[in-house]
């Protein structure tokens, strides 16, 4: 290999390019976007339908069977999943991955444009929104007063809505938690009655007031004046006065017969904060912008801000994405930092000053170098490129640690040392570089993952590959011109570990290893029973997928019985913090009544306008692990005996959006069957250890109101059936007949309604007839209570319940599900019923067998490298002995340490394949070469094991010490990843100083010719 010798030939060359490289890294670094998790595209579009009123089994026939077939239209679909509730439903459209979200977003929208017109006139909305990992606060605050009221706070929160949205970096502000400001007409009705005034007529007359029309414009002379007329309100006065009858003895104004005021619509929605009414208002950062940048902006603009604001509004500051991204990125930044400590402190020991200067050198140069390179490649620094740098810190070293070796050995036999770093840096380089092709090749195939788990994680195969080409780069170039430069031909003073290694390696392990090469069929009937007994040890390690976040916030989700109003559930959730603000790992406290809270977190997906629903999210002090288990055991064991509500205490979890761990799916067209199985389903997983937060939905018992209206009655009576309709709706709900616009520019809805929307006096109402008669309302209606049908779900399109829970601390939900699986092909399923498994289980089936696929073309393009360079079939068979102990090895070290085999720790087997292999590609290649000089095969086998011991020994030791306080501090998520890592390479080291020279004497014969000859 030339590339070494013409580096050092041309240094200032190498040095120019080295340095420019470098600087490049560290404007990126400074530069590049930084998040908590990775940013990616999410192919989910959600849409919230809200209909008052109206039952399951309406919604299902007039809206979301409508919805659903026009959504088969469109292509590219995975599934459709839809889940109908009491006044509203909810439908999950995901598409097949590689869709592009914002097409599908669209078509989405455009499918519901076309239903829409043909949905019933009480479905106030379909909100159509992206699931992306983007749409997310990353700022909640609190606008607060013990005065002020809601209105005046409305206004303050407006304001500081526009403020944030004119920051560049900010997608998009919101404001939550406020009751709609609308004018309010409360009818008197015993004097519409008086007057015999039609609640018809009030709508009328005042929908054809609030009319805003304008005429246009008149010319005159040289100017052009724009015409206003006096449509559409602007004072509560002009409202006031509006004539709503006349006639030759009187004329009747609205205020006559109505009282008009500024008020909260009925909620939908309440926000508390620590015990006060609150208005949320969150901000969201655009794609590849700097998290810490933008909230340096926000915050500016708040203390701008909270100079405008009258001493009775407050504003606090209930969460920042900034800080939980900071102690991220600072935790793994430290990991990083204390990895690179070691293994300069290991470099030190083995090597000594001078050599491991030049080891450590090239550390933090090839990360610039690739830092440069990922920035240009669009990502951004977040906890996966970050631990990509950290699996990297391991890795990139081995390559500096073989050069700068093979260098110290050639100054013995070299005039100089240009030519000694020259022709050291020559002798490994193609080893190395092979190494580092089939390290690559191991973290490449990982791109190739398609489904949300893979881009989840893409970022950090991509930084393993950018580092570790840089580091080749590094090695090839800038090591053997640094040694040349910085290298002493005189021997040093001190006996470093190096050499007390090979003293070692030439007294003691070489003898011993020939010993044992003299019973190679012993030694190898040995190496298959430890195989076999570690890999028997995976049926006792747990699998699992991804773990609990480790954020300080929890969640708490709280459903009162399906017919409770809000103010009972307002009632409930407030009764529950009596209890919290007991506990004092508890920071703050923020209550949503009828709605989550906004979405601070990427697969938290938010529920809408449920009365009967409500989340508190609670930020606690810090996040310990002992503590928040124990507040979250405290909570659960309080709230579990609550007859008032279920509540259901969650922790932030890694990965993508999934639905609860364990999940099985119903599916039959018999929502009497749904009902009954699921009930046995559900009894059935609450006796089992473990599963716990149980949800099943269509279990629910609920109660409707019946209001039947006889229309043939009513059209006898010559009643209008549109004003009698319109009569019982601005009767129970009120109706929306036009805008207020102040003077100001705010517009306000005009809602028409009775002071109370209760039953009581429904019946008095009075409809006036087409001969002018006032006839009461209860004429035609009668109310009764009666049966109504639970919450039940839609899956492509066929009925579904669905039954769900998570899994307890120190639960495999493996198991848990087993356990469910096996209940239910025991159970005698009703004719036409089906299950299918979802949560974890559906998403590890999709991810595990993708990462499978990946596993294996690993594999094959490793053995095809080796095949390249060593010429032959049976020394890459050789080389990839490796693999088997590797994969044991991490078994055995998920076993000890108690862990699952979750996603990170498969992810770190695939990576095994490309690290573990490097040490036998440098003890055979050594051996070839040893045979191409004459040397007899036992003898070339025994020289190659003994000056590739130390190399070997510290690119082990500097891996595992790179990856040392990543797997001892990095969390619950990196854990399985560094011990899969670490002991795989344990034991696959030992394989490479015993079984590959065993296997390589047994198998070389046919070869030897070949390779001494080449």
């Amino acid at each position: 290999m030339q590339l070494p010798r013409i580096a050092i030939k041309n240094a200032q060359f190498t040095f120019t390019i080295v340095v420019l490289l470098v600087l490049v890294g560290i404007v990126s670094y400074f530069q590049m976007p930084r998040s908590e998790d990775p940013q990616f595209d999410i192919p989910i579009t959600l849409l919230e339908i809200i209909y008052p009123g109206a039952s399951p089994t309406d919604i299902e026939t007039l809206v979301v069977d409508p919805l659903e077939e026009e959504f088969a239209e469109i292509e590219g679909i995975k599934k459709v999943e839809s889940q109908i509730k009491n006044g509203g439903a909810r439908i999950e459209v995901t598409f097949l991955y590689g869709s592009d979200p914002n097409e599908a977003y669209n078509e989405v929208k455009q499918a519901v444009s076309i239903v829409k017109p043909t949905l019933p006139e009480g479905v106030q909305d379909v909100l159509v929104l992206k699931a992306t990992p983007t749409s997310v606060a990353i700022i909640q605050l609190a606008l607060w007063s013990d005065t002020t009221d809601y209105k005046s706070m409305e206004f303050h929160a407006k304001q500081l809505e526009k403020r944030l949205e004119a920051i560049e970096a900010v997608k998009k502000a919101d404001i939550w938690g406020y009751p709609t400001q609308v004018v309010a007409v409360d009818l008197n009705l015993a004097m519409l009655k008086h007057y015999g005034i039609s609640i018809a007529t009030i709508n009328s007359v005042l929908q054809k007031r609030a009319v805003n029309i304008t005429p246009g414009f008149v010319d005159a002379n040289t100017r052009r004046f724009n015409v206003k007329t006096s449509g559409n309100f602007q004072q509560i006065e002009e409202l006031n006065n509006t004539v709503v009858f006349s006639n030759n003895s009187a004329i009747i104004r609205l205020k006559d017969v109505a009282h008009v005021e500024f008020s909260n619509r009925e909620a939908n929605y309440l926000a508390y904060y620590d015990g006060k009414p609150v208005i949320f208002l969150t901000a969201e950062q655009r794609k590849n912008t700097n998290i810490f940048a933008l909230t340096q902006a926000i915050d500016n603009e708040i203390l701008a801000f909270k100079q405008t604001l009258p001493d009775s509004i407050k504003i606090d500051t209930l969460f920042k994405q900034s800080d939980g991204v900071e102690n991220r990125v600072n935790g793994f930044f430290d990991n990083l930092w204390q990895g690179l400590v070691l293994v300069g402190i290991m470099s030190l020991i083995f090597l000594g000053i001078r050599e491991a200067i030049v080891v450590i050198v090239a550390i933090p140069l090839s990360f610039l170098v690739a830092i440069g390179w990922l920035d240009f490649a669009g990502f951004g620094l977040q906890q996966m490129s970050i631990v990509g740098l950290i699996i990297a810190l391991g890795l990139l070293v081995d390559n500096a640690i073989v050069v700068t070796e093979s260098i110290h050995r050639e100054k013995k036999n070299s005039a100089s040392l240009a030519d000694a770093a020259a022709s050291g840096t020559s002798k490994v380089g193609w080893a190395i570089t092979s190494g580092t092709v089939t390290t690559m090749l191991a973290f490449l195939p990982m791109l190739m993952l398609a489904s949300d788990t893979g881009d989840f994680v893409r970022s950090m195969p991509v930084t393993v590959v950018l580092v570790l080409l840089a580091s080749l780069l590094i090695a090839l170039t800038l090591t053997p011109l640094l040694a040349s430069k910085f290298f002493s031909h005189k021997p040093s003073k001190f006996k470093t570990l190096q050499y007390y290694a090979n003293g070692f390696a030439e007294q003691y392990y070489v003898r011993g290893l020939s010993r044992l090469m003299n019973v190679k069929l012993i030694m190898l009937i040995f190496a298959f029973i430890a195989l076999f007994a570690m890999a028997s040890l995976f049926g006792q390690v747990g699998v699992s997928l991804f773990p609990k976040a480790e954020k300080s916030m929890l969640l708490i989700d709280v459903e009162t019985p399906a017919n409770s109003s809000l103010d009972y559930t307002n009632d409930v959730m407030h009764s529950m913090t009596d209890f919290i603000e007991t506990q004092p790992y508890v920071e703050k406290i923020a209550l949503n009544v009828g709605n989550s809270n906004p979405r601070i977190y990427y697969n938290e997906i938010p529920k809408r306008g449920v009365s009967s629903y409500g989340q508190v999210l609670l930020v606690l002090k810090a996040y310990e692990e002992a503590e928040v288990n124990a507040l979250v055991a405290s909570l659960r064991k309080e709230f579990s005996t609550w007859k008032q509500a279920k509540v259901t205490v969650k922790e932030f979890t890694q990965g993508p959006v999934t639905d609860q761990p364990i999940t099985v799916r119903l599916i039959s067209e018999s929502l009497a069957d749904l009902e009954k199985v699921a009930g046995d389903l559900q009894s059935k997983m609450a006796s089992i250890s473990g599963a716990i937060n149980l949800d099943n939905p269509i279990g629910i018992a609920n109660t409707e109101l019946a209001i039947a209206i006889d229309y043939d009655k009513a059209a006898l009576s010559g009643i209008d059936i549109n004003q009698l309709d319109n009569a019982v709706q601005t009767a129970l709900s009120g109706t929306f007949i036009g805008q207020f616009n102040d003077i100001n520019g705010e517009n306000y809805p005009i809602l028409v309604r009775r002071p109370k929307s209760d039953l009581n006096g429904l019946s008095d109402i009075t409809i006036v007839n087409q001969l002018g008669e006032s006839i009461p309302l209860g004429q035609f209606v009668e109310i009764k209570l009666q049966k109504g049908r639970t919450d039940f779900f839609h899956y492509q399109k066929l009925r579904m319940a669905r039954v769900s829970a998570d899994a307890a601390q120190g639960y495999s939900v493996q198991e848990i599900t087993s356990e469910v699986v096996n209940y239910l092909d025991n159970y005698e399923l009703p004719a036409g019923m089906y299950y299918i498994l979802g949560g974890e289980e559906e998403s590890r089936q999709e991810s595990f067998a993708g990462l499978s696929q990946i596993m294996l073309i690993t594999a094959i393009g490793i053995f095809a490298i080796l095949v390249l360079q060593f010429k032959s079939f049976l020394q890459p068979l050789i080389i990839f002995t490796s693999i088997p102990f590797a994969m044991t090895g991490a078994i055995l070290g998920l076993y000890l340490t108690n862990l699952s085999f979750s996603m990170m720790a498969f992810i770190g087997l695939i990576s095994l394949f490309g690290i573990v292999v490097n040490n036998a590609i440098i003890l055979i290649d050594t051996t070839n070469r040893n045979l191409s000089t004459g040397l007899a095969k036992k003898e070339a086998i025994l020289l190659a094991s003994s000056t590739r011991f130390t190399p070997i020994l510290l690119t082990t030791i500097t891996t595992i010490g790179g990856l040392l306080p990543l797997t001892l501090f990095g969390g619950s998520l990196w854990q399985p990843l560094g011990v899969v890592i670490i002991s795989g390479l344990c034991i696959s080291a030992i394989a490479s100083f015993i079984i590959v020279p065993i296997l390589t004497e047994l198998f070389t014969k046919t070869e030897t010719a070949k390779i001494i000859k080449e």
